[in-house]
This record gives structure tokens, C-alpha cells and sequence, in this order.
């Protein structure tokens, strides 16, 4: 929350109108979020309404991200490269007609639904 005024402040003449307000309601956003954490940290409906319109404003921009988790990558579209392994997402055609789910094996463990 800290970064982006000085983000927006170095960014100001490369940003169109429509990215300065949209990246400024952002941090509008954030620092209510952080307000309604640091004053009623229990109020998670509160949190998760103003996350969710948070949502509504796109990515964090990048270089903020990258200065919080520098050890996060980044792909070519600027969103978050999130490799965790094989078997973390499914591969896309391994069930027939369902696409990205995979195929159970016998060493899988049954899920019921109680």
C-alpha cells in the first residue's frame, strides 16, 4: 500500500487518464482494506467485499508486486507466473470431455461427499 504513491507519482506522464485513476482507486482501495484490518481485523465480510471490488480495478502493477515478492515471476502478459509443480493444475485433455481435469489412478485417494 505503502509504494504506490510514489509508483503512481514516477508513473504519472507514461499512464493514460484511464490507467492513473483506475491504478489510484486501487490504492484507494487498498488503503481501505488495511483501515478496516488495522481497526476491526475480525470484519472479514467487510474485507471480503472491499477485496472483491478491489477485483474490479485489474493487477496490482507489477513493479509493486515484484518489490513485495521478489522472488515472484512474471510472465509476458505481466501476470504472476505460478509454477508449482505437475500435479498442482491439471493437464489440459486428460479426462475425455472434460478439459483440464485429470484422470484418476489407482494410487488416488476417493473423495466423498458427505
Amino acid at each position: 500500500c505503502e509504494k504506490y504513491p510514489e509508483w503512481l507519482a514516477e508513473k504519472y506522464e507514461t499512464l493514460s487518464k484511464e490507467e492513473y485513476i483506475r491504478y489510484g482507486t486501487q490504492y484507494q482501495y487498498f488503503q481501505r482494506v488495511v483501515a478496516v484490518y488495522d481497526m476491526e481485523p475480525d470484519n472479514f465480510p467487510r474485507l471480503m467485499e472491499l477485496l472483491q471490488d478491489l477485483q474490479k480495478y485489474g493487477q496490482v502493477p507489477s513493479e509493486i508486486i515484484k518489490e513485495l515478492a521478489p522472488a515472484l515471476e512474471f510472465g509476458p502478459d505481466g501476470m504472476p507466473v505460478m509454477n508449482m509443480g505437475d500435479n498442482v493444475f491439471p493437464k489440459a485433455g486428460a479426462v475425455p470431455g472434460m478439459p483440464g481435469l485429470p484422470t484418476p489412478d489407482s494410487a488416488s485417494v476417493n473423495c466423498v461427499v458427505m
